[in-house]
């Protein structure tokens, strides 16, 4: 065996570096692509479950909504029908209970 390389032997050494160096950066690249692929699609489903709970906060704050107008207009309702109930006792001299 020789001390020196032919260029041929030097060429045939370096595409061999090379291709091995190709290899790995092509499977590195592979791997990485699956990761972000993976990543991406866990992140359309925390997006997607995100939506399903906003629009469910939405639905149960707009019923809410609804509920405390319906009782404003009751007690609104109530104080006019207790306001009449005291004009209807102080007329008729009927105590009015408690109210």
């Amino acid at each position: 065996m020789s001390a020196y390389a032919t260029k041929e032997e030097v060429q045939e050494i370096v595409d061999k570096a090379v291709t091995d160096l190709s290899e790995i950066i092509g499977n590195f690249a592979q791997q990485v692509d699956a990761r972000f692929n993976k990543v991406e699609k866990e992140l359309s489903e925390l997006r997607e479950s995100h939506q399903r709970l906003l629009n469910t906060i939405d639905g149960f704050v707009g019923r809410i909504d609804r509920y405390e107008t319906e009782q404003l207009m009751r007690d609104n309702q109530f104080n006019r029908l207790l306001e009449w109930a005291r004009k209807v006792s102080e007329e008729t001299g009927i105590p009015l209970e408690n109210l």
